[in-house]
């Protein structure tokens, strides 16, 4: 009896699990397959940086920083205006994507808002065309 009600207890936490699995997967995967690609990529899967900033000590790298509160194109793009209202990007997923000499080194992600009740699909979403693309 003591079996049946653990697993009962756990079956919502495991519902909630399989239903980020995915959107994380989307997240590893872009991940791994934009490092090294041409930063000219971004455009064409995740749109217009919300910012463009020169990194401190060096001449050819920069951060291209996204937000999922950002406007959307018609397709789903990414738009640098208007900027996106500051409440709403406290609470954004944000994406800081390093590029040197035109290549994308680094991509490193912080959903502001934290993990739980499906908030992991406003990361997904920002980069999933990238993964699409492949």
């Amino acid at each position: 009896m003591r079996t049946e009600h653990a697993l009962l207890a756990a079956l919502p936490a495991l519902a909630l699990a399989g239903c980020g699995a995915p959107h994380l997967k989307t997240l590893h995967t872009a991940e791994q397959a934009l490092i090294g690609e041409d930063a000219d990529i971004l455009a064409h899967c995740i749109g217009e940086p919300l910012e463009i900033r020169e990194v401190s000590g060096t001449s050819s790298t920069r951060l291209y920083r996204y937000s999922s509160a950002q406007s959307h194109d018609a397709e789903g793009r990414l738009l640098s205006d208007p900027a996106p209202d500051p409440e709403r990007d406290a609470s954004a997923c944000v994406f800081d994507i390093r590029v040197r000499d035109g290549r994308i080194v680094s991509i490193a992600h912080d959903n502001r808002a934290g993990w739980g009740f499906g908030r992991i699909k406003r990361c997904s979403a920002v980069v999933e065309r990238c993964v699409d693309a492949r």
